[in-house]
């Protein structure tokens, strides 16, 4: 959840606060309150784990998003819960006090909803994970991360099909979804999810599952993190992990003309590949010198997986491999959980981003994706840490993810074929015109495909500028999402930029 003051409201309170009136904080509706000093401390005695303070020891790391462009949300203090007890104390405390507050797990939200100028319920100490081999089943706590799963797991008969940065927190990713490099032919995460446990608006503890409150349940595998209550632990059923080896590829080109050539192949292998095909592909502008040709600074990969023989891949990826502008090539057979790991990223260096992804169901037009290109040689910023990106996902669709229907669960996007997502990336201190520049940028690209397919976006890779994010996000399923809302949070005490909103 997010909410951030106006510049004025902040100097406001920052000023009370400053001589002694009491302490600066902020309404769920986004106006400037102020609260008796011994508030905090109250909460502290109340908790099992500890209130961190601006200048504490850790402050900053414990509250400071991913996503750095919304870093200027700095809270009134971070309470590191324990357990499951103390984040019902923090709900009852931010209600009984009329204050903002935010959920972090791994704090990677694309839109910064993790984020608040009030109090960060930060969840990072609930991590556990166990894993159940005879029923091949998993605990996590919530906010495992990516990197606790996969430790979990590895080497072993059995794996949770999640996400590729190894610092994402469990409860954001499967919330909305879930997908990554063997969602394609394992399903997405929430498709795995059998149990979830919730903090609920009335400080309350309840379960959700198929057979107890079913409906709850539903709107947690889609209905993104944040919107009915605070899930402190989750339960997946596993999937069997190949046994025999797999074939991992990896194709680099450079120049415009082969980044046409690549998406043009990987678009058409996934419409209807067998699921045991995986392909990610992206392309970026590379600096300009005085004497280069723009289309020729141009380079990007295409890289994924294939679950069966070297003959069977090279038969159907043929176009892949005979790609020209090619400029290294790895094609090899490894055992899965080596390619696994390879498919996983550590964190980056803390910058800005602005991302927009589109679902695809159909392949796009030859002229489509020559636009695309044409717009990435075009892109008005190309140094090495402000650029834009080109992203075309083949994790979304396939036979697998299609055994459930649109309104299953609250996931919504199926009979997809890939996603096209253009990515603006800048460093923190770029400037207003060079984020201007990018955003403007990432909206042509939009633009260029929006006449070949569906109107709808990922809701784990929330962008603040998506005017219809909810019709995006949900599509048919928005109206039972808000009768849920509804129900178990009907006064909307879980709010934020992007966050249901309960029937009036």
């Amino acid at each position: 959840m997010n909410l951030q003051m106006s510049r004025r409201a902040c100097l406001a309170v920052g000023t009370l606060s400053a001589v002694g009136l009491g302490l600066a904080a902020c309404t769920p509706a986004g106006e400037p309150i102020y609260l008796p000093s011994t508030a905090l401390t109250d909460l502290a005695g109340k908790l099992s784990g500890r209130v961190l303070l601006p200048g504490d020891a850790g402050f900053t790391k414990a509250w400071f998003p991913s996503n750095g462009q919304f870093a200027d949300a700095v809270p009134l203090a971070i309470a590191r819960v324990a357990n499951e007890a103390d984040v019902a104390e923090c709900v009852h405390w931010c209600r009984d006090n009329g204050v903002a507050f935010a959920v972090r797990g791994g704090g990677h939200s694309y839109a910064g909803l993790s984020t608040t100028t009030g109090l960060v319920i930060d969840l990072s100490q609930l991590n556990s994970t166990s894993v159940n081999r005879l029923q091949w089943r998993m605990t996590t706590g919530g906010a495992a991360t990516n990197a606790d799963i996969f430790r979990a797991t590895k080497y072993g008969q059995e794996f949770l099909p999640g996400g590729t940065c190894l610092g994402v927190g469990i409860g954001g990713l499967v919330l909305g979804g879930g997908i990554g490099y063997h969602s394609r032919w394992a399903g997405i995460t929430s498709d795995h999810l059998v149990r979830a446990r919730m903090v609920t608006a009335s400080g309350d503890i309840v379960e959700a599952s198929a057979t107890e409150n079913a409906d709850l349940f539903w709107a947690l595998r889609g209905g993104t993190g944040g919107t009915f209550g605070i899930c402190t632990e989750f339960e997946f059923d596993l999937v069997e992990t190949p046994k025999r080896d797999v074939v991992y590829y990896r194709v680099d080109i450079a120049g415009a003309d082969a980044a046409t050539e690549m998406f043009s192949a990987v678009d058409a292998l996934e419409q209807d590949s067998p699921p045991e095909f995986v392909a990610s592909c992206y392309a970026e502008p590379t600096p300009l010198g005085a004497d280069t040709d723009p289309r020729a600074a141009v380079k990007g990969w295409v890289r994924g997986q294939f679950l069966g023989t070297m003959s069977d891949f090279t038969d159907l990826a043929g176009p892949l491999l005979r790609m020209t502008g090619e400029t290294n090539r790895i094609l090899e057979s490894r055992p899965w959980w080596d390619v696994a790991e390879g498919f996983t990223s550590a964190e980056a260096e803390n910058h800005s981003w602005g991302d927009v992804s589109r679902y695809t169901d159909q392949a796009l037009p030859g002229t489509a994706i020559e636009k695309l290109v044409d717009l990435i040689v075009d892109c008005p910023q190309r140094s090495e840490a402000i650029h834009g990106e080109l992203w075309m996902l083949g994790w979304v669709g396939g036979s697998v993810i299609d055994r459930a229907a649109r309104t299953d669960t609250a996931y919504v996007h199926r009979g997809m074929k890939s996603m096209v997502r253009p990515s603006p990336i800048w460093s923190n201190l770029a400037t207003a015109e060079q984020v201007r520049e990018l955003e403007d940028w990432t909206d042509e690209v939009i633009s260029a495909v929006e006449p070949h397919t569906p109107r709808e976006s990922y809701q784990n890779f929330p962008n603040r500028r998506l005017v219809d994010w909810q019709e995006q996000y949900y599509a048919e399923n928005l109206e039972r999402l808000i009768e849920v809302k509804t129900q178990w949070d009907p006064e909307g005490l879980f709010t934020s930029a992007q966050t249901i909103a309960p029937r009036e």
